[in-house]
């Protein structure tokens, strides 16, 4: 196999990846109530919609100029980013915040669809550091993922015994195990 079709299979699994980890992030949003957005489990903890504003902030900020496609020289820290800000508490209620999040994964999620396979080696640089566009990608799997998992956290201790899971459910990894032995032609 070679180096290109490495980069290729690697732009294809992490395309379905995020697009996995925003989904999971997605069903956690949907179980929230419009009164929890702005809900902190501890003191200085991040609520739900301080955790949106820093994912769509970052977002638009690292992958805004590669949109369309790799560029020279752009920047992945965007000079009219406010980091500080998206920490804030905001007042916006779930219907922005959705917005926002959607909005912010679109840009994420666009720039993965129009990146080439011969892009992952090129220069990227973030507040001055170089990066190849590969380590930048990988430094925001972990960074988003990280945070959708904080959500999931959040959202899950707030629904308590109401929480639907996003997986598989407790006590059913046998059935499930069998069900994907099986698949759906056996029947």
């Amino acid at each position: 196999m070679s180096g290109m079709d490495v980069a290729a299979l690697y732009l294809s699994d992490v395309r379905g990846r995020m697009r996995g980890v925003k989904a999971l992030g997605d069903g956690a949003l949907a179980q929230l109530g419009e009164g929890e957005w702005h809900t902190l489990l501890a003191p200085d903890g991040n609520s739900a919609a301080v955790l949106v504003q820093h994912l769509a902030g970052n977002m638009h900020s690292r992958w805004g100029g590669l949109r369309g496609g790799y560029s020279v020289g752009t920047e992945g820290e965007s000079a009219v980013r406010n980091r500080d800000a998206e920490f804030e508490e905001g007042t916006q209620d779930g219907a922005a915040l959705i917005d926002r999040w959607e909005d912010g994964w679109q840009v994420f999620l666009d720039t993965l669809d129009h990146l080439a396979p011969e892009d992952l080696t090129r220069p990227l640089t973030i507040r001055g550091e170089v990066h190849t566009v590969l380590e930048a990608v990988q430094r925001q799997v972990a960074h988003y993922s990280g945070h959708v998992y904080q959500l999931i956290l959040l959202v899950k201790t707030l629904r308590g015994p109401a929480w639907q899971t996003l997986s598989i459910a407790r006590g059913q990894s046998a059935a499930y195990n069998a069900a994907m032995l099986t698949g759906p032609d056996s029947t």
